[in-house]
């Protein structure tokens, strides 16, 4: 006879799902599944047999913990007192605002590449033959306006650059205007750098690119355990650590 699908209750469902959380019961994930077809003399039958059971069950949850029976030995969590380290960062307490908690992380990386742009900029001018107007430094404030700006036109998606400071009604957004120039802007995308410049880069500048993003990776790793000691339960966002 053609297998029928059930209708599990919510207390079956609660006990499949205690039992295939359960690493040492072997079951496998078509075990589970077989339990879910049946034809239907046997569903008529064990309808008849866990009526019992379900009545001596109760309807409380299962308990989710480690699995019973094995050694399992918890280590006391004995790392420093968890929380900003005052010492580091005497001018953040509770009443901060989150920039200014962002800037306690990422004022170093900002600050290089301040400096780096604007010497690249430096160099391009003096590779020029005749003579060129030179444009104000960029300035901290600048990158970060720049990089809010970046991470903004992700939100309000258009075809090109210039798009964002059209001024055509259809497509008019203020907000880049008002909060930056669009020629400012170029210019510091054209020059933007973070580099060190006495470092030798490779031809294809694999290495270059590479380098530069291990920079920043060690320039927020230095600054995490400066300001910040985490406390004893911590969730790491995609990366998988063996200890």
């Amino acid at each position: 006879m053609e297998a029928k699908k059930i209708k599990l209750d919510e207390q079956a469902i609660s006990e499949i799902l205690f039992a295939d959380t359960d690493s040492e019961s072997g079951a496998e994930a078509s075990d589970v599944e077989d339990e879910f077809s049946e034809s239907e003399e046997e569903q008529e039958a064990s309808a008849q047999e866990d009526k019992p059971q379900a009545a001596t069950s109760g309807a409380a949850s299962p308990t989710w913990g480690p699995p019973q029976g094995r050694n399992i030995k918890i280590h006391p969590f004995v790392g420093p007192a968890k929380g900003l380290k005052n010492g580091d960062a005497p001018h953040i307490n509770k009443d901060s605002s989150p920039l200014a908690v962002l800037m306690l992380f990422f004022t170093e990386i900002f600050s290089l590449l301040v400096e780096q742009t604007n010497l690249y900029y430096q160099q391009h001018l003096d590779r020029q033959a005749g003579p060129t107007c030179r444009l104000p430094d960029i300035t901290l404030p600048d990158v970060m306006t720049f990089t809010a700006l970046a991470l903004q036109m992700g939100q309000t998606v258009k075809d090109t650059l210039h798009d964002y400071w059209s001024r055509l009604k259809e497509m008019h957004t203020p907000f880049y205007g008002e909060t930056m120039t669009r020629d400012r802007f170029l210019h510091i995308l054209r020059f933007l750098h973070f580099a060190d410049n006495s470092r030798r880069h490779d031809p294809d500048g694999e290495y270059d690119i590479l380098w530069k993003i291990r920079t920043v990776f060690n320039t927020l790793n230095q600054a995490c355990p400066k300001f910040y000691n985490p406390s004893e339960h911590l969730t790491v966002d995609e990366v998988i650590v063996k200890f």
